[in-house]
């Protein structure tokens, strides 16, 4: 999630940027404008590496459809 968070960071300068870059290469989607707004929300106040973790623990990025 470190290495992760800063790929973010050097890709994208502010945290709505990095929200849907995570998404793209994660999860090959744009976020809905609910998950945005709910994740930037996050990321805002426990950070942006504590954000990927969530990200990487989501049911549609462990399993494949």
């Amino acid at each position: 999630c470190e290495h992760f968070a800063a790929r973010l960071s050097l890709l994208e300068t502010n945290t709505a940027d990095r929200v849907e870059a995570a998404f793209r290469l994660t999860l090959g989607r744009e976020p809905n404008p609910d998950e945005l707004h709910d994740f930037v929300a996050y990321a805002d106040q426990h950070g942006l590496e504590n954000l990927c973790r969530v990200i990487l623990n989501l049911n549609e990025f462990i399993f494949v459809n």
